[in-house]
């Protein structure tokens, strides 16, 4: 068998894991950059419920500042005034008060 026979198919073979390395990399980026976007989406889905609470939130109590959600916590974090300084809670322990 000469070189020249052996060149070829070890020059495809080589080729192909390079090519194949190369498909794998794109692939797993693409998974990588899709769950980034995923988050992003989840998160900025789980602001807008938050906010859309807040209206609600207000004609309840007339000290409430703000509303935001905690990725800490998981849950959305109210903002109010009570004696003259800016606090915050979760909003569970505010819905479960009474007025």
């Amino acid at each position: 068998m000469k070189i020249k026979d052996v060149s070829i198919p070890i020059a495809i073979i080589i080729s192909s894991i390079i090519l194949g390395g190369f498909l794998y990399a794109i692939q797993v980026n693409k998974q990588n950059s899709i769950e980034k976007q995923q988050v992003y989406v989840d998160s900025f889905s789980n602001e807008l419920k938050c906010q859309s609470l807040l209206k609600d939130l207000r004609s309840r109590w007339n000290n409430v500042v703000g509303i935001y959600y905690s990725e800490e916590w998981n849950t959305c974090m109210v903002k109010y005034t009570e004696d003259g300084e800016v606090s915050e809670g979760r909003i569970e322990n505010m819905i479960n008060k009474q007025k």
